[in-house]
């Protein structure tokens, strides 16, 4: 199960716009698998969503440009005729502003390292079970999100 809330100091508050759109592309996604076999896009959707949603909100906070490298996100769901909301959790920014640099950015360095790692396995299946009809998964670049272990340049 991937975990789209964020954990700090053992509170998680899922994102509510996030989880109705997924939620949304969930049924989207049961109806395409009954269309076409077994196959069920939704956990590949959800974790594109909060790949993305993760790289929109933490981009202020790292380096590398975690929103540009994941527009591809934005694109893929416009190719399959939806349309993504604005995904940049402002409430976590705040909460995020209220921490050091370094903490703001090792945060965000370990969601968004963990939104990376469920979009990969996704990504494997559904590359190995998509029909062919289906558009290709978008290519989306993972880079260092911190030049230190613990992100002290910021």
């Amino acid at each position: 199960m991937i975990n789209i809330g964020w954990e700090v100091v053992g509170f998680v508050r899922p994102y509510k716009q996030i989880l109705a759109l997924a939620a949304t592309l969930v049924t989207a996604g049961t109806s395409l698998a009954q269309q076409s076999g077994d196959y069920d896009p939704s956990p590949f959707l959800t974790s594109l969503i909060g790949l993305r949603a993760a790289a929109v909100t933490c981009d202020p906070f790292v380096a590398n440009n975690p929103a540009g490298r994941t527009e591809t996100v934005v694109e893929f769901f416009a190719s399959i005729n939806q349309t993504l909301p604005p995904l940049v959790d402002g409430e976590t920014q705040a909460s995020l502003n209220q921490f050091i640099g370094s903490q703001a950015a090792s945060l965000c360095r370990d969601k968004l390292d963990s939104s990376f790692n469920a979009y990969g396995l996704e990504l494997q299946r559904y590359n190995s079970n998509k029909p062919e009809e289906w558009p290709d998964a978008p290519e989306i670049s993972r880079a260092p999100w911190c030049s230190s272990e613990n992100c002290l340049e910021f």
